[in-house]
């Protein structure tokens, strides 16, 4: 028999471990799990809902399995776990797989606890998008003279405008001075004809995605709003005044404002596909650019990033464009692509590049597998 002394040593001891194996797997009161909807890892503008329930915490720290894995999917959608002083992001795609891009890991959550956070994250994202409106159907929503807010979803900011014109896409104008300002320090104090996803909301709350530049131009109306002219938004369907036609830019911003680059990107052309990665460098988006290679890791895609600055101006030219029927059933593509890049004060860079696409089906999306220089 166990004398008395002995028994409380080892009730001790007992509570003890059970005291330690609890506090590292149920919330601790500086624990925090905060999920968020964000367009780009960069951008400062998130919907966001914090996971009080210790099962949460639960899950994130003690996931049914970890692997390791060569590539992290791109994804809107971060899932940041605090605790003691310390911040773990992790990344969850649409199976409600959580991926560590620190180590370079896929954690299993529980089927359960995977099923409910999807379905928060398709909650968040239905309150972070805008809606997906065509021209036709969104000039009813504000037609000439109605004012509305306009909203930036990289950095949240917000300021109100009026329609003034326009039968293809809506010419407006800033209604005050301090909207005005406020535009302006959206494009970083400069004027420019960056094209940028934002959401217009109406005073009835309706949200719709859309795409503007930042550049005033042609006609004016109000008065002592410090803004020259007018600029233009584009929604779904919009031409714009020159060509009669969409502007691809503008159509790559609006799918963004949806949360539909992923649609956006399996519509295009094994050409269309490098196209829209040109377009994004010039655009300075670098979750479009992120999107259209396999894997947001690519050490070619990590160079483009890293040598393209806000003032630089990629061209390129695709010299066979092959018609979609020829490639209907290719699995893997190499195309030449001439390009030149050029930068204020520095000598124009020309170089022909090789894209190697490829897809695992013919039904599945192509992308960007690797990029070689020939010259």
């Amino acid at each position: 028999m166990v004398p008395f002394t002995q028994r409380w040593m080892l009730l001790i001891s007992f509570l003890i471990v059970t005291f330690l194996l609890s506090t590292s797997t149920y919330a601790t009161p500086d624990e925090k799990l905060v999920v968020a909807v964000k367009v780009s890892a960069e951008s400062a503008w998130e919907t966001r809902l914090e996971l009080n329930e210790s099962k949460w915490i639960k899950a994130v720290k003690s996931p049914e399995g970890r692997a390791a894995v060569h590539h992290i999917p791109a994804t809107d959608t971060y899932l940041t776990f605090h605790t003691n002083h310390q911040t773990f992001t992790y990344l969850l795609d649409a199976q409600g797989r959580l991926f560590d891009e620190q180590r370079m890991e896929r954690l299993t959550l529980p089927e359960e606890a995977a099923a409910e956070l999807l379905q928060h994250r398709d909650s968040l994202r239905s309150q972070h998008y805008g809606q997906f409106l065509e021209w036709d159907q969104a000039k009813q929503v504000i037609p000439k003279k109605t004012k509305f807010k306009v909203i930036d979803m990289e950095t949240g900011l917000g300021f109100h405008v009026q329609r003034r014109a326009g039968s293809s896409h809506a010419d407006v104008q800033p209604l005050t001075k301090e909207d005005t300002a406020v535009m302006k320090r959206i494009y970083g104090g400069v004027w420019s004809w960056t094209r940028r996803s934002i959401i217009i909301e109406t005073d009835t709350q309706q949200r719709i995605a859309a795409s503007m530049h930042g550049m005033p131009h042609g006609g004016d109306g109000i008065p002592d709003n410090d803004f020259s002219g007018h600029f233009c938004i584009h929604f779904p369907g919009s031409s714009t005044h020159g060509s009669g036609k969409m502007d691809p830019g503008h159509q790559l911003m609006i799918y963004k404002a949806a949360g539909r680059l992923d649609d956006y990107m399996a519509k295009a052309s094994p050409t269309g596909l490098i196209d829209t990665f040109f377009l994004a460098l010039n655009l300075h988006d670098r979750q479009a650019a992120r999107m259209s290679f396999a894997h947001g890791q690519n050490q070619q895609l990590a160079f483009f990033l890293q040598n393209s600055t806000d003032d630089d101006r990629w061209v390129h030219q695709i010299h066979l464009r092959q018609k979609e029927d020829a490639t209907a059933d290719a699995l893997a593509l190499e195309i030449p692509v001439d390009v030149r890049q050029s930068r204020p004060h520095h000598k124009e860079a020309r170089m022909r590049l090789t894209f190697q696409l490829k897809r695992s089906s013919p039904v599945e999306p192509w992308k960007i597998d690797s990029v070689g220089m020939v010259s």
